[in-house]
């Protein structure tokens, strides 16, 4: 009976130690990466690369030689739908925290072939993160390196992600903070009298502050007391600044607005937007420009919050405020998802969360009622004999 033709072949080098080589469609040769010290272990490697290739898993081993930092960038480009901000984002992310050396212990990632990306490289290089940045930097960071390396996988230049690090993409933020209605009262008090609006706008309507900059009189309805969310505004580090649809697709909305709101927004088109058109913007700097992030941050959030002695909130609390607010009327997570904007429900359950102490304010209520139908406690001293056990026989 004639023996099957074993694939691939071993050879004995000068060493002594045993070389494992098989060809490729073409007839390029493809040597295993390292030597072996038994035939018996040469051949086992190559049984694996055979049955590897007979059940789809097997990788050209050259195409895994490219370094991840030309991967990377070529991975970017390919993101050609990425929003101008989001794609700023990831090359920041590559530039300072996932290509470059991170520790002096710790290569650069960017220098290191896709195919030698191991798992205890990649704990090692996170851990340096951890310890010379922030817990969010870390996860930030390593969920883009998992998403580049999936694409490496998808791509067959490698056969498996070596981000295996369990729960590290998962940021821990601190406990958010917002503001009481009271305190939200005395910020909007606070803070000077053409922004005043704007400071309510965000603790109440929940609007982020991209939004708040874009806003323009054409989006406001004064008399259905509602805001129509269609843009956001913001400054690019490259000093660009761009004008286009909020967060998500979830952020085109149109937010109902509570009466104070409503007076406050006709107060401010009285004093600062009388004559302004459709187009133009509700709220504008003291040069009567567009808003500024930093601008804003410097001369108005910063001053208002420490003369509210709240020094330390910041601005997007208030949309974090308007959220526990909604929240305490008694909002469903559905409902809260609409009014801020949120695509998914894990956002908007914070805010629940947060207002926990509307069980408190139930049992309240209900002592109220029971109060008013004339339910009191029994008072113990009132009964000379305590009543046997349930469950429990009197002896006669």
């Amino acid at each position: 009976m004639s023996r099957r033709r074993q694939f691939g072949n071993v050879r004995r080098l000068l060493s002594g130690r045993w070389q494992a080589r098989y060809e490729l469609e073409g007839g390029r040769s493809v040597a295993a990466p390292t030597s072996f010290s038994t035939k018996a272990e040469a051949n086992r490697w190559l049984a694996g690369v055979e049955t590897d290739r007979a059940k789809g898993a097997w990788v050209d081993p050259l195409a895994g030689r490219t370094s991840l930092d030309a991967y990377a960038r070529t991975w970017l480009r390919g993101h050609a739908r990425l929003a101008k901000r989001t794609r700023e984002i990831y090359e920041a992310q590559l530039r300072l925290h996932i290509l470059p050396v991170i520790d002096r212990d710790v290569p650069a990632l960017g220098t290191v072939a896709l195919a030698d990306l191991s798992p205890e490289l990649v704990r090692q290089w996170y851990a340096a993160l951890m310890a010379h940045h922030s817990t969010s930097v870390a996860a930030k960071a390593y969920t883009r390196l998992r998403q580049i390396l999936t694409a490496a996988v998808n791509d067959d230049r490698i056969a498996k992600n070596p981000c295996r690090i369990e729960r590290g993409g998962v940021e821990h933020h601190p406990e958010q903070r917002f503001a009481t209605m009271a305190e939200l009262a005395t910020l909007a008090g606070a803070a000077p009298d053409p922004y005043r609006a704007l400071v309510l706008a965000a603790g109440l309507g929940g609007l982020r502050q991209g939004e708040l900059f874009a806003l323009r009189w054409g989006d406001v309805d004064l008399a259905g007391a509602t805001i129509a969310v269609r843009r956001k505004r913001l400054r690019l580090a490259s000093g660009e600044v761009i004008e286009d649809d909020p967060k998500s697709r979830a952020g085109l909305r149109t937010v109902a607005l509570p009466g104070v709101l409503v007076a406050e927004l006709e107060r401010h088109r009285v004093r600062y937007g009388r004559g302004a058109g459709p187009d133009d913007y509700v709220f504008l700097s003291e040069e009567a420009t567009p808003l500024e992030r930093s601008n804003f941050r410097q001369r108005v959030w910063l001053p208002a919050a420490k003369a509210a002695g709240m020094t330390g909130l910041r601005f997007h609390d208030l949309r974090h405020s308007a959220g526990t607010l909604a929240a305490r009327t008694g909002a469903t997570t559905k409902e809260l998802m609409a009014r801020l904007g949120h695509a998914s429900p894990r956002a908007a359950m914070i805010y629940q969360h947060a207002a926990d102490d509307r069980d408190r304010r139930i049992a309240e209520g209900l002592d109220a009622m029971a109060e008013e139908a004339g339910l009191r406690p029994a008072d113990p001293a009132d009964d000379d004999d305590p009543p046997s056990r349930p469950g429990r026989r009197l002896r006669r």
